[in-house]
């Protein structure tokens, strides 16, 4: 499988290396943006409580403002 954002812009042919989990893109390390999923869970009312739920890859388009780059 290979990267949809290189090969839509850069008619290249980069091997993907994950999926974009909002939308379901391939991506290379370029164009992966890394976050935490955090969901807010409400145990009792008015005492709201985070929970993390781990990493989650996004494409570019796709990414939270949250993210961090792969380094490749």
């Amino acid at each position: 499988m290979n990267c949809f954002e290189c090969a839509t812009e850069h008619q290249a042919t980069t091997p993907a290396v994950t999926v974009c989990s909002q939308c379901g893109a391939a991506s290379c390390t370029r164009h992966t943006r890394v976050a935490h999923a955090h969901e807010e869970v409400e145990y009792s009312p008015g005492a709201p409580s985070e929970t993390d739920l781990g990493r989650r890859m996004f494409c570019t388009t796709c990414a939270p403002g949250t993210t961090t780059a792969v380094v490749t």
